[in-house]
């Protein structure tokens, strides 16, 4: 998957102390599960500010905003804070179908009907600003699934595991809704099991980037726009760690 470039970046990333998990202490995952679950819901348009975002999720002070948004952060800091306790437990979580269904479930609680969670859409959909279209049957959605789990054993190293499983979750779209939510739960889920810190931004800038570098992996399967957004994002936080130290 990866190029020479991205390959010595992720040597580096694997190789170095500021990017794993276990470096973090209680207060820096506090810190963690709050912007990752900003991060993951700036990308599908939350309205909730990053103070905000804290605000609700540390004191239980909500915005007058939506109730979707305020539900969407909370079910993201609540399964990421639940996965990082079955991690430092010893749990590995397997990454199967049933994972994803039962993730998917948890993340989307609340915001659609109970009958849509964890369960195969039966309906076509479309993905805004982009011409691919995702596969249209549950038949066809559960055969990308399995092909996607049965390639995820063979994946040579972490990094590239959490790259190739996102991009094809998303890419499948197997939901009516939390598709990329539920591909970025994953992604993280990958790395914190190999004690690597999962990848967040706060900055526009990064989502933009998250988007564009997905869309054109909905297009081409070219994982190189997207590869490097992640391993860009990992050494950005490995630089800021060392000047935390």
């Amino acid at each position: 998957m990866f190029n020479k470039e991205q390959k010595l970046k992720s040597e580096f990333v694997l190789g170095n102390a500021n990017a794993k998990l276990s470096s973090l202490n209680s207060n820096d995952i506090r810190k963690l599960a709050v912007a990752w679950s900003y991060y993951s819901g700036k990308i599908e348009g939350n309205t909730y500010t990053y103070v905000e975002t804290e605000s609700l999720l540390l004191d239980g002070v909500t915005s007058p905003k939506r109730y979707e948004d305020a539900r969407m952060l909370k079910n993201l800091h609540n399964t990421f804070n639940s996965i990082v306790a079955e991690i430092h437990a010893g749990h590995r979580r397997k990454i199967d179908e049933a994972s994803v269904f039962s993730l998917h479930s948890s993340l989307i609680a609340d915001l659609v009907d109970d009958s849509q969670k964890g369960t195969l859409r039966n309906r076509p959909v479309q993905i805004t600003g982009t011409s691919y279209l995702p596969p249209k049957s549950p038949q066809e959605i559960s055969l990308g699934l399995n092909e996607v789990f049965f390639s995820l054993v063979t994946a040579p190293n972490p990094l590239e595991k959490a790259i190739y499983v996102h991009c094809n979750l998303a890419r499948i779209q197997p939901f009516i809704d939390g598709n990329k939510r539920t591909a970025r739960l994953i992604e993280s889920i990958v790395l914190m099991q190999a004690d690597l810190i999962p990848i967040f931004s706060t900055r526009d800038e990064d989502i933009l980037k998250y988007r564009n570098s997905l869309l054109a992996f909905y297009e081409t399967k070219d994982y190189s726009p997207y590869a490097n957004y992640f391993l860009d994002n990992l050494l950005e936080r490995i630089h800021d760690a060392s000047l935390d130290s």
